[in-house]
C-alpha cells in the first residue's frame, strides 16, 4: 500500500517537472518546436543520452539536443514515457514514433512495449507495413506474428494485392526470409502470388 502511494506521488511530481520545465536544463529541438527536460531523467533512461551529456559531444556543452526527426508531440509521449507518465491513448497515437526513438536511443523497455502492441492488433491492412517494421527494427515477435498471420491464419489470400506491391518495393533479405519460413518451418502454402523475384 505504501509503496503503491509514494510511486503514484513521485509519478505526480515526475509530471509536474516535465510539464512546467522545473529546473529543466536541457532542450530539445524537434521538427516542429522545442521541449524542455532534464539531463538526468534523459541520461538514466538512455545510454546515448547518457553518452551525450557524459562525454564532449556538443549536447553537453550546449545543452541542446536535436530530435528534428520527431514532431513536438510525438516527442513529448517519448518524453512522457521516459519520465513514467505517458498515457494509454498517447502512446497507442505515437508507438511507430516511439519505436523509432527506442530503437534510436537505445530504450528497450520501450522497444518491447512497442513491440506487444504491435502484435495486438495485426490486421490485413497493416500486416505488411508490420511486417517491414519488424524487419527493419529486428523485432522477432512481430516477425513471427506477421508471418503467422499470412501463412497460418490463410491471410496472405486477402492480402493478394498488397503482396505483389510489397514484394516489389521490400528488400530482398526480408523477402528472402519470408519464403524460407514459408518453405522451411511452416504448412506448404500454394499459389502464393508472387509476379516478382
Amino acid at each position: 500500500m505504501m509503496q503503491s502511494i509514494s510511486t503514484q506521488s513521485t509519478l505526480r511530481r515526475l509530471s509536474r517537472m516535465l510539464d512546467e520545465a522545473i529546473h529543466a536544463d536541457v532542450t530539445i529541438h524537434t521538427a516542429d518546436g522545442t521541449l524542455r527536460a532534464h539531463k538526468a531523467i534523459l541520461a538514466a533512461s538512455s545510454p546515448v543520452f547518457q553518452s551525450m551529456f557524459h562525454h564532449d559531444f556538443k549536447e553537453k556543452e550546449s545543452s541542446t539536443i536535436n530530435i528534428e526527426d520527431m514532431s513536438t508531440e510525438s516527442c513529448m509521449a517519448f518524453l512522457s514515457y521516459l519520465y513514467g507518465t505517458i498515457k494509454q491513448e498517447d502512446f497507442w497515437k505515437h508507438r511507430l514514433a516511439l519505436l523509432e526513438a527506442a530503437n534510436k536511443y537505445d530504450n528497450a523497455d520501450l522497444k518491447d512495449a512497442c513491440e506487444e502492441s504491435l502484435v495486438e492488433d495485426i490486421n490485413t491492412g497493416n500486416v505488411l507495413d508490420r511486417l517491414q517494421e519488424a524487419w527493419l527494427y529486428q523485432l522477432d515477435k512481430l516477425k513471427k506474428g506477421c508471418l503467422a498471420y499470412l501463412f497460418d491464419f490463410g491471410k496472405v489470400y486477402d492480402a493478394r494485392e498488397e503482396i505483389n506491391s510489397f514484394f516489389r518495393q521490400a528488400d530482398r533479405e526480408l523477402i528472402l526470409e519470408m519464403f524460407q519460413e514459408v518453405f522451411t518451418i511452416r504448412k506448404p502454402v500454394y499459389n502464393l502470388p508472387c509476379e516478382v523475384l
